[in-house]
């Protein structure tokens, strides 16, 4: 817990604290801007954050540069240290008497903190988990509609990843989301290693097919075995088999070539027959029938011989596709006869046998790596699925739980500060976004009580070692219920700290408590330093 601030710029030179309530008290007229704003922002200074120096500025500016010395007790044992203005950076570790010792950066000793804390979440730092929660005018946590957010335009997401750790259950979906991005990894290797063609790219069409060739190669090595003692005296049995597939081809493309034969030999008939008729071939026709027109017969056959050139057109046309078609089934045949000729020029050879079993083999072996590839990449995008599924139902169970824990906190303390009548806010957490809901009133100062109340349920319910309240956040919320908040925040034997004034109006046994956990008393006279630079401040009253 904070132990003390020590200044020399402070009018009382030390604040210390305690644990529970720590209340940072104004006076009964609520006089503005004699300090207490700025005790809670120095609470967040101690507690490794750096908006003082950015806010503050005027600090300095009047009172030039100085340092501030702080204890924290862990264990009964008090751990103190110095900040300095001029290098807000740097975080001195110090002796009893406040001498410097050793130094450390900021970072390094926010990690001392959260070590001391007892906050193990992995993943997430001491000022992500404590800064949102210690809410000070100036700094820009002060969002009514959305309490998660440190800043204005933190993503979402990372709000809420914030809040599951607060919570400590980041670890498990930590370990789902590693699952899923490691499958990710391994099926982009395998995909990269197939574009770039290291291993075979095999689609699920190929797939099939290899799965057939493989059947193939496969009944044709039982062959083999089943009978190599025959293959091993006489190879003509081999060679028969081979010799037979061929000529099946080699029959295929005679019985096609002379199909395409017979039909380049009409065609051409059809380009070298010529008729012609003119009108003195229709004389013998007049001797038989006079009252014949041989006019008309001439201009029917005109027409017929233009039809007849746009057909040779055609004819020529489909003559040079199949000479085309024959010469290929020509070198096809030439191929076959070649193939024919080697493997009967081989029977006596016994390497064709060795020959024809390592082309199986080998054909069998490019057939098993593809349908492995393919499985393996399958095996690698179900596992990736089946990662994404769980990451999505683990997180989806959470944020389920700490939704469910945030609203029934908050709704338990507004029944006990307000009444049951008063709606309590609701938050709605997605994986991605997460909606803030404050009911009937939607005033600055009623919308800030819905910080109050998350606050307080993520305080109440998690590790969270500390929370901050500015005056500003209880503006406009009735009395009653302020004086009801008080008392929940003493309940509480983590240290709170809330700054607050006008404290009679909360009636007695609030007041009472408030006096009783008070750290300072602040008033028109008698403000935080030693100097008071308002342009309207009364006369000084010197250092206490």
């Amino acid at each position: 817990m904070l132990h003390e601030i020590r200044c020399e710029k402070f009018r009382t030179r030390v604040v210390r604290f305690h644990e529970g309530l720590n209340v940072v008290l104004g006076d009964d007229n609520a006089t503005n801007s004699i300090g207490k704003s700025t005790l809670l922002m120095l609470v967040d200074f101690v507690f490794g954050g750096s908006t003082l120096l950015e806010w503050n500025r005027d600090i300095v500016a009047e009172l030039g540069h100085h340092h501030y010395d702080y204890a924290f007790k862990f264990n009964g044992e008090l751990h103190r240290f110095r900040r300095e203005t001029i290098t807000p950076e740097t975080v001195y570790a110090c002796d009893i008497q406040y001498n410097v010792v050793s130094a450390m950066q900021l970072d390094e000793f926010n990690a001392h903190l959260k070590l001391a804390y007892g906050l193990t979440q992995p993943g997430q730092t001491f000022r992500a988990a404590v800064g949102l929660h210690l809410r000070v005018w100036g700094k820009t946590n002060l969002i009514p509609d959305e309490p998660l957010h440190s800043f204005p335009k933190q993503r979402d997401k990372d709000c809420i990843d914030n809040l599951v750790k607060t919570y400590g259950k980041f670890d498990l979906i930590q370990a789902r989301d590693r699952a899923a991005r490691t499958a990710e990894t391994d099926l982009k290797v395998i995909r990269a290693a197939a574009s770039k063609q290291l291993i075979p790219k095999v689609t699920k069409t190929g797939y099939a097919h290899a799965k057939v060739q493989i059947a193939d190669l496969e009944r044709d090595l039982e062959d083999v075995r089943q009978n190599l003692a025959n293959y091993a005296t006489s190879l003509s049995a081999v060679i028969n088999k081979e010799i037979l597939t061929l000529k099946e081809r080699k029959d295929i493309l005679l019985q096609r070539r002379m199909t395409i034969a017979g039909r380049l030999q009409r065609v051409g008939r059809n380009l070298t027959g010529k008729r012609s008729l003119r009108a003195s071939n229709f004389r013998d026709l007049e001797r038989f029938f006079p009252e014949v027109n041989t006019e008309r017969l001439a201009e029917v056959e005109a027409f017929h011989d233009g039809v007849a050139h746009i057909l040779r057109q055609q004819l020529r046309a489909s003559k040079e596709q199949l000479e085309d078609e024959l010469r290929l089934i020509d070198i096809s045949i030439s191929g076959i006869d070649a193939e024919m000729a080697t493997a009967l020029g081989s029977v006596e050879q016994p390497e064709s046998l060795v020959d024809h079993v390592y082309k199986v083999a080998s054909s069998l072996q490019t057939a098993r790596a593809s349908t492995e590839g393919y499985e393996r990449e399958q095996a690698h995008v179900s596992a990736l699925r089946t990662a994404k599924e769980e990451l999505a139902e683990v997180k989806q169970r959470i944020l389920a739980d700490i939704e469910t824990s945030v609203n029934d906190g908050m709704r338990e303390i507004v029944s006990e500060a307000v009444g049951n009548l008063r709606k309590s806010p609701h938050l709605s957490l997605g994986d991605a976004s997460y909606s803030f809901e404050v009911f009937e009133d939607t005033g600055t100062g009623t919308a800030y009580f819905g910080l109050v109340l998350f606050d307080m349920a993520v305080f109440r319910a998690t590790k969270l070692p500390a929370i901050a309240h500015d005056s500003v956040l209880f503006k406009n919320i009735s009395n009653d219920s302020v004086a009801r908040l008080v008392e929940l925040y003493a309940k509480v034997q983590k240290q709170s700290f809330i700054a607050i004034d006008e404290i009679q109006k909360y009636g007695p046994a609030a007041a009472e408590t408030l006096q009783r956990t008070s750290v300072i008393q602040l008033s028109d006279h008698e403000v935080l330093y030693v100097k008071d630079w308002r342009p309207s401040a009364p006369t000084a009253t010197g250092v206490a």
